[in-house]
């Protein structure tokens, strides 16, 4: 298994160090019989099947990290790349393509940064979320990620008309892979379309988005060549829920902790813009946004 990581970690261009930090912690797992036992038993259940219960597994693990050395978000950033080649066999199985795979397993680089910039930790502070890529229920498409959702059930509380005879829609979520760029997302729709498209007989095809990006008060405060506004653009935001706690702030500051506002800080843009926004007394929020798109 040290040599999935290994390649793991090079053919996903980790850096040396963390590749180091992967490697030193998997060693550690050998020579702890609880932690190994652990792992044999996850990638057994998983060669059985992708439906696990991955709250379960992850509340496991991380209650066998406790008291040791190894970082609960390591340990479950190694478990899901000992886990990756069977996702691959998963994929081919289902006649999916080896590139659509490696797209969605980029994801855990985004997040090994994420998880880095934050806690200084190299692994991942969100290891549920991977859950959706290993039982084949979201996808990477380009610049976006997608998995299908029932369709919003507040949509038409708040004054709008749902497309006929639509029961689902397609999620998205934005990985901190890069630029938002519209050419990019458009794209992303459009191969989206046509990969769910047994979902939509009638050629219509909603996507919907809860993100703090669609928080509508960025209008008031964001540049009008802002990105962001420019995501917004393609939304009807049909709800929107402020934050007064700011659960999202760690991704514009790279930051646990942001309630001292005065000391956020100002290296880009948006983070000049925001933390202007927030001394000023107002606070985050975010927003859920829905669009159709013909066939």
């Amino acid at each position: 298994m040290r040599e999935v990581i290994s390649r793991f970690c090079g053919e996903y261009d980790y850096p040396a160090e963390a590749r180091q930090a992967l490697l030193t912690a998997y060693e550690k797992i050998e020579r702890t019989a609880a932690l190994r036992e652990f792992f044999d038993r996850a990638l057994a259940a998983y060669a059985q099947s992708p439906q696990l219960d991955y709250k379960e597994l992850m509340d496991a693990l991380t209650a066998a990290c406790e008291g040791g050395d190894i970082p609960a978000e390591t340990a479950s950033m190694l478990l899901y790349i000992c886990l990756s080649p069977q996702l691959y066999r998963y994929y081919e199985e289902r006649g999916l393509t080896k590139d659509t795979c490696r797209a969605s397993l980029e994801d855990l680089r985004w997040k090994l940064f994420e998880c880095h910039q934050v806690r200084g930790i190299w692994g991942s502070f969100v290891s549920l979320w991977f859950s959706g890529f290993f039982n084949l229920t979201r996808f990477t498409l380009g610049r976006l990620q997608f998995e299908l959702r029932p369709f919003p059930e507040n949509y038409a509380g708040a004054g709008r008309v749902p497309p006929v005879g639509v029961q689902q829609a397609i999620n998205l979520h934005i990985p901190s892979s890069g630029p938002l760029l519209p050419e990019d997302c458009a794209a992303s729709y459009r191969r989206a379309q046509a990969f769910f498209a047994g979902a939509f007989p009638g050629g219509e095809t909603p996507f919907v988005c809860y993100s703090w990006l669609l928080f509508p008060e960025h209008r008031q405060f964001l540049p009008a060549h802002s990105r962001i506004l420019q995501f917004m653009d393609t939304f009807d935001i049909f709800d929107s829920q402020p934050d007064p706690q700011g659960h999202d702030l760690w991704r514009i500051f790279g930051r646990e902790d942001c309630s001292d506002t005065a000391s956020l800080p100002e290296e880009t843009s948006l983070q000049r813009a925001y933390k202007q926004w927030l001394l000023s007394g107002h606070t985050p929020g975010s927003g859920s946004g829905l669009f159709v798109l013909k066939a």
